[in-house]
C-alpha cells in the first residue's frame, strides 16, 4: 500500500516507492539520497510546512509540495 511522503507519520520507517514528477525533480532528490528504494526516516512532519528526513547520515528537508509527489510504502 503507497501513500504520500507527507502523509507518513514521525518516525517511521518508509521505502520510497515511486516519484511522480519531471526529471529535473527527479534529478535533484537523486542528489539528496532520495530514489526508488531508499529507506527514510521521517524525522519529523507537521501538518504544514517541510518534511524533514533522515537519509542514511544526513538529515534532509523537502518542502510539503515535493513531499506529496514521493510515493513511499
Amino acid at each position: 500500500m503507497s501513500m504520500a511522503l507527507s502523509m507518513a507519520s514521525e518516525g517511521s520507517v518508509v521505502k520510497v516507492k515511486d516519484i511522480v514528477s519531471g526529471v529535473m525533480m527527479k534529478k535533484r532528490l537523486g542528489e539528496l539520497g532520495l530514489y526508488e528504494g531508499t529507506r527514510v526516516v521521517v524525522f519529523k512532519n507537521d501538518v504544514c510546512g517541510p518534511v524533514i528526513l533522515k537519509v542514511l547520515d544526513s538529515k534532509i528537508v523537502v518542502g510539503r509540495g515535493q513531499a506529496m509527489k514521493i510515493m513511499v510504502e
